[in-house]
């Protein structure tokens, strides 16, 4: 029978702070949060493994090194709104939801909204919003968002999410190229309304989010 508890230890003491993830309001949310819950039962004995876990309907838990260096290089703070794109079960919205104000949780798939609402109740998160819609048209209604998150790579980040970030707003996620199996972790900072600036933070072979992937290429 697996120790949860002692695997979500090793996982921040073996992974986490290893990676050079430090500070505290993150280790501890990492720490609070069963990941267990957020995967299949079939699959929990996994949960806490250095990897991306396929929790079903196109949807996973990122690796957790790469999941707690992108929080960290976002910097989210006990103001921020932040918009958490393609959440599944909820795990992402779950971890921020002790270091941030508020989370929009955006989400497609019922069955995934089902089991996070739950989970979330659960665990008493109750400063998370859930949005059912698509997950490359954000939630224009909420926005402006001084931090998003995107919950997978994505070959580039569309222009209307970009759009729903506030002056001085960031956003994380992880780019990467067709055909290609390792990506970056990037940080874009909005400066103005009309100046993005980017950050390569690093490499991460974190699976496209549904609907972010790379347009097919027909060749004859």
């Amino acid at each position: 029978m697996t120790d949860f508890l002692q695997a979500r230890i090793n996982m921040i003491d073996g992974q986490i702070s290893t990676a050079g993830v430090v500070q505290e309001p993150i280790i501890a949310a990492f720490n609070s949060i069963p990941r267990e819950l957020f995967v299949p039962e079939r699959l929990s004995n996994i949960a806490y493994s250095d990897e991306d876990i396929d929790i079903g309907q196109g949807r996973f838990l990122i690796e957790p090194i790469v999941y707690a260096k992108m929080i960290q290089a976002a910097n989210p703070c006990e103001t921020d709104v932040v918009l958490d794109i393609g959440v599944g079960s909820g795990y992402s919205s779950a971890i921020l939801s002790s270091l941030v104000t508020t989370v929009i949780a955006l989400e497609h798939n019922k069955r995934q909204m089902d089991r996070a609402t739950k989970l979330w109740a659960q665990l008493g998160a109750c400063n998370i919003a859930l949005i059912e819609g698509a997950l490359t048209k954000g939630v224009p209604e909420q926005a402006p968002y001084s931090l998003i998150i995107i919950n997978g790579a994505v070959e580039h980040v569309p222009q209307n999410i970009i759009d729903q970030m506030e002056v001085g707003g960031r956003l994380v996620a992880v780019v990467k190229k067709a055909r290609q199996s390792v990506g970056c972790a990037t940080l874009f900072i909005k400066s103005s309304a009309a100046n993005i600036a980017s950050k390569k933070l690093f490499d991460a072979a974190t699976p496209f989010l549904k609907g972010f992937e790379p347009e097919p290429v027909f060749q004859f």
